[in-house]
């Protein structure tokens, strides 16, 4: 079959779960497919300004072709932004009661639908020159990651009935109320990541046939290693963006319990890109963005994988501490996270501070604990997350 690959950005030292999930799709997808990878110009999704060649080229062994964004974010996006999360921050909404959050959608789902179009194509980038292209292409299939930007809501209208699919990468954020999504997402085949995510989408959007299953994901598995190596002192690791909404701020606010609680404390280290101010202070290491080598070290190396992020779809750094043997601790209100602690017996969820605390107390006195949840996790990762086991079910959905 001639499949395409749609994704806002794409290319190598480009950052995002979207984009990685894409480039994975195309390089699996092309051992039985000719596939090729429509997306933009542009490298950054601030502005989404013009920055790389338009028109064809091969990259790591995939055709990809770009085509210029005609606008990139709108001025006046930020306004309904705003307004769309209606004083809530974006990253603690998931955290928010039920109640709450559901007073919220029914707001959202009574916004007229020109003010729902309004801030889709305001958050840009808009590449006509794409849809086009889908337009006059044809394709057998068209594989769109990530439900939010126009590259995936104006493409799946490109696309003849029965041929467009979607990775939605979708979690629970004020955007993925809104109905026009609901409506555009049920002309597709939805492939969730997780358990959740399908139970997201038919969540969200009530009374939609939505076509929706899991279809998991595949990460390259690094060579097996027993036990953690010795390190001389015990550390917890953060991978992956530092950023708020990435619930560091509740991080960093539960490790100075901990330290507070726990004499001789392992130290926190952070890795990955810095995009907020972080405060200084005592047992903290921010190192930063590092590459994959140094960072499956400090993985093997940590006592455990520390993750408090509220809002995940998948969770890849997640996947990858497991893959090296190393437990994870998580937020018990991220639900992927929960899904993939519940699933494999490799991780502990955590409410509060206190049972931070309590984790760590009890992996330093019983190393036993470390590698019986190190043992499951590998086990987990190489049976439900392993390049193999994704490709046989891209074969099953997209046969040869």
């Amino acid at each position: 079959m001639r499949l395409a690959v749609v994704v806002q950005r794409y290319g190598a030292g480009i950052l995002g779960g979207a984009e990685t999930c894409a480039a994975v799709l195309a390089g699996l997808l092309g051992r039985f497919h000719d596939v090729e990878v429509l997306t933009t110009t542009a490298r950054e999704y601030v502005t989404w300004r013009n920055e790389l060649p338009a028109g064809a080229s091969e990259e790591a062994g995939v055709r990809v072709r770009r085509f210029p964004v005609e606008c990139g974010r709108e001025p006046a996006w930020g306004v309904l932004n705003r307004l769309l999360h209606d004083g809530f921050d974006s990253s603690a909404f998931a955290l928010l009661p039920e109640a709450v959050r559901e007073g919220h959608a029914r707001r959202l789902r009574s916004w007229p639908d020109a003010l729902q179009e309004a801030f889709v194509r305001g958050q840009g980038p808009h590449a006509p020159a794409l849809h086009e292209h889908l337009r006059r292409t044809p394709y057998d299939r068209v594989v769109f990651v990530t439900y939010l930007y126009p590259t995936t809501y104006d493409g799946i209208a490109a696309v003849p009935p029965g041929r467009a699919l979607v990775v939605p990468t979708l979690h629970d954020e004020p955007p993925a109320y809104l109905p026009m999504f609901g409506r555009r997402l049920a002309r597709a085949r939805l492939l969730g990541l997780t358990d959740t995510e399908v139970a997201l989408m038919t969540r969200l959007y009530p009374g939609r046939p939505l076509a929706a299953e899991r279809i998991g994901y595949g990460i390259e598995l690094p060579p097996d290693v027993a036990a953690r190596r010795a390190s001389g002192d015990d550390f917890l690791l953060y991978a992956g963006r530092i950023d708020v909404q990435k619930g560091i701020l509740q991080l960093l606010a539960w490790y100075r319990a901990l330290r507070q609680a726990m004499a001789g404390a392992p130290r926190l280290v952070l890795i990955g890109q810095v995009a907020m101010p972080v405060p200084s202070q005592e047992g903290l290491e921010v190192r930063g963005f590092v590459d994959d080598a140094e960072k499956l070290r400090l993985m093997r190396d940590a006592l455990a994988l520390v993750h408090l992020s509220p809002y995940e779809s998948l969770g890849i750094v997640l996947l990858e501490a497991m893959a090296v043997r190393t437990p994870v601790l998580v937020h018990a209100d991220s639900a992927v996270m929960v899904e993939h602690c519940r699933r494999s017996g490799a991780g502990l969820w955590l409410r509060e501070a206190g049972e931070l605390v309590g984790a760590v107390r009890r992996l330093r006195s019983v190393p036993q604990l470390r590698e019986r949840l190190g043992e499951r996790g590998r086990h987990y990762v190489e049976r439900e997350f392993s390049l193999p086991a994704f490709e046989r079910r891209l074969r099953e959905i997209l046969p040869p």
